[in-house]
């Protein structure tokens, strides 16, 4: 049996990464990724089975952080006392979506990976995880505080999700348009600041 020859899986990713950037995931060629790194394509498929493996290889750690230090921080909201959830909806952590920007730009070539070169399956999977526990701990929160938005129809399901998708697809527009830090965190605070007054509105349980 051939010996993997140490280092090698390391510059493939960083080759992979490259051809990824340039072409996008359909045109990205193995052959010109394994030929970069002085290797065969065998050793690609030995180490990572095929192009979506290796694409997974080097966003999947990422994705999977952003969404572990996104549930972590809604379920600490969820886990304070129900006066205080009604109280601080809207100013908890104020300091929240800037950190997620600073992720975001501390990772940039991975979102790039993610949101403008991907087949888009990752990306959809990671935003449709993080709207998912967006939805879900909405529902907490309005079952903890006794909100009636959902039992008298001000709010549907399908709008709580909807809202969830808009705000998170609108915030890796940061990425799409390729913002420059600075303008990523002042379109992220008047992003934040729209959709909290729109739900703000929607809170109040006042039916249409």
């Amino acid at each position: 049996m051939a010996k993997r020859v140490e280092g090698r899986s390391d510059r493939l990713l960083e080759c992979a990464k490259a051809e990824f950037l340039e072409m996008g995931f359909q045109e990205a060629s193995l052959r010109v990724i394994a030929a970069k790194a002085d290797t065969s394509t065998g050793a690609i498929y030995t180490r990572f089975q095929d192009k979506e493996g290796l694409f997974h290889a080097l966003v999947d750690d990422t994705a999977n952080c952003l969404l572990d230090w996104f549930e972590k921080g809604q379920r600490a909201f969820a886990n304070q006392p129900s006066e205080t959830q009604k109280k601080d909806v809207f100013t908890y952590k104020p300091d929240l979506w800037e950190e997620l920007v600073n992720y975001i730009y501390d990772h940039w070539d991975v979102f790039r990976l993610l949101v403008r070169c991907a087949d888009n399956s990752c990306y959809d999977e990671m935003l449709n995880r993080m709207i998912d526990i967006e939805v879900n701990y909405t529902y907490k929160f309005l079952e903890s505080t006794g909100n009636k938005a959902l039992a008298n129809g001000a709010l549907t399901p399908m709008l709580v999700h909807m809202l969830s998708n808009a705000f998170y697809s609108g915030l890796f527009e940061t990425v799409r348009h390729q913002m420059s830090k600075e303008d990523a965190m002042t379109y992220v605070r008047q992003l934040r600041r729209f959709f909290v007054c729109g739900w703000a509105d929607l809170l109040e349980s006042k039916p249409l």
